[in-house]
């Protein structure tokens, strides 16, 4: 492979496939990253995106028969990949040249410091930076990216949004010279993802190379210096107009629901909050949601949207006013968490789709149904964890669809979800609204929120509101 000047970083992957698939996940791609640039990688849900992130960030090939023919150039040095290949890695020092955001940013964080300056403060102290250092630079970039209120916050109880802007952070103070992001911007509001973009372009302007793994072209992929299409594991390179799928069509809106229709789920001067906290995350909400309805909650990052959909689904209980579920007897609530994984255990789709329910009966009937409603039919006998993102979402989707909810809660619903995968969703809304449920969801995507919900309930943190 020539070598281009000043390059950071260099891939010539030949083929990548996992161990025991039929495929490769990967094939013929070639990536030079220069000092300060941005490479955009589009596509949907299993083009391979995150596995060629994997790979540029050393995680794969692993040693349990993965096979990767290529080479990657590292801060100079050349690693081959393949027949005759030996190739030595060391996890930690690769980790200095290049760090991942990972789709779920969850997993970069290491859940074991009680609060977010000392989550930020763990890579720092493993290299040996100086505390009066590391208290300067983590209230600097704390300021940067609005986020020097959740510094004193349990790192454990922090949003979806939140934890994506903790794990940006504490990958930035790792000061690597190429960072994979995939997805940055999901589960951000607004203002945060305007803060984030700032981050990255500050850091570009200081030399760190940035891959951006994305399903659509948004702003922060427009500005890339190079984008590339990735469709069934190969690059070409794209113009926005020219990369299928970025922006699916929407589907006819539902129709309204009818004057009267039955109460099914109601907050009536709601506070609420966790244990230890001093302060409630949502205080004084009123709000109804009523048979064949759609409703929206929107709002910054750590305005409670998440916690309301705890509430109404029974796993937190007020600690002022009423949550009532009018649903029942007769009906249920069903919640989608924002991370699938927290809902997925079992070994197949079917398995995971039928676990609880009794062997005989409706419920277990609508199995196969909800399964060809959500496109899974032919991944029934697949593990959810071989299957891409937005799969493994509409699987966790379909954990609840068949209970029959009367009233379905979304907590960021489209977060990793391709234009099929929407798609998908939309229309699974549209037949628990058409039986007579009702559905309340949460989240940052404005044009999702416009073609679906019949109305928007807009939040604000509770000490803003009491401001």
């Amino acid at each position: 492979m020539s070598t281009t000047r000043n390059a950071v970083l260099e891939l010539d992957l030949e083929r990548f496939r996992y161990s025991g698939a039929e495929h490769d996940t990967l094939a013929g791609i070639c990536l030079s990253l220069a000092p300060g640039s941005l490479t955009a990688i589009v596509g949907d849900s299993g083009s391979g995106k995150s596995t060629l992130g994997a790979v540029l960030a050393g995680m794969l090939p692993r040693h349990d028969g993965d096979d990767l023919d290529g080479c990657i150039t590292l801060a100079g040095r050349e690693i081959r990949h393949g027949a005759g290949a030996d190739p030595r890695i060391d996890p930690v020092g690769w980790a200095r040249h290049v760090g991942m955001l990972p789709q779920d940013a969850r997993h970069y964080l290491s859940g074991v410091r009680e609060t977010v300056e000392e989550e930020l403060a763990l890579g720092l102290e493993n290299a040996g930076v100086p505390r009066a250092d590391m208290r300067l630079g983590i209230a600097a970039l704390a300021r940067k990216l609005g986020i020097g209120s959740l510094l004193t916050r349990d790192s454990g109880k922090l949003s979806g949004g939140q934890e994506r802007l903790v794990a940006l952070a504490a990958l930035a103070l790792g000061a690597a010279p190429v960072l994979v992001l995939d997805e940055p911007l999901a589960g951000l509001d607004a203002s945060a993802a305007a803060q984030v973009s700032a981050l990255l372009d500050h850091l570009r302007s200081e030399g760190t190379a940035l891959v951006l793994l994305t399903r659509s072209l948004d702003g922060l992929a427009a500005g890339a210096d190079r984008v590339l299409s990735l469709r069934a594991g190969s690059t070409s390179s794209a113009e926005g107009a020219d990369v299928a799928g970025s922006v699916p069509a929407p589907p006819p809106a539902h129709r309204n629901p009818r004057a009267g229709a039955a109460l099914l789920l109601e907050f009536a001067g709601t506070e609420l909050g966790y244990a230890g906290s001093a302060d409630p995350v949502v205080a004084g909400l009123d709000l109804q949601v009523r048979a064949g309805e759609c409703v929206a909650l929107a709002g910054p990052n750590g305005a409670g949207k998440t916690t309301v959909l705890k509430a109404a689904a029974g796993l937190l209980r007020p600690g002022a006013g009423r949550v009532v579920d009018h649903a029942r007897p007769g009906g249920s609530i069903g919640l989608l968490m924002q991370n699938p994984s927290d809902q997925l255990f079992e070994r197949t789709v079917r398995r995971e789709v039928a676990f609880g329910l009794p062997k005989r009966g409706p419920q277990a009937a609508r199995v196969p149904e909800v399964l060809a409603t959500l496109g899974l039919a032919a991944e029934a006998e697949t593990h959810p964890y071989e299957l891409p993102a937005s799969a493994r979402r509409l699987v966790a989707l379909a954990t609840v669809l068949v209970r029959d909810p009367s009233v379905l809660l979304l907590d960021e619903p489209t977060e990793a979800l391709d234009a099929e995968g929407v798609a998908r969703l939309r229309g699974a809304i549209g037949k628990v609204l058409d039986r007579g449920g009702a559905v309340l969801f949460s989240t940052h995507d404005e044009a999702f929120m416009a073609a679906t919900a019949h109305r928007v309930h807009r939040m604000e943190p509770a000490r803003a509101a009491r401001a």
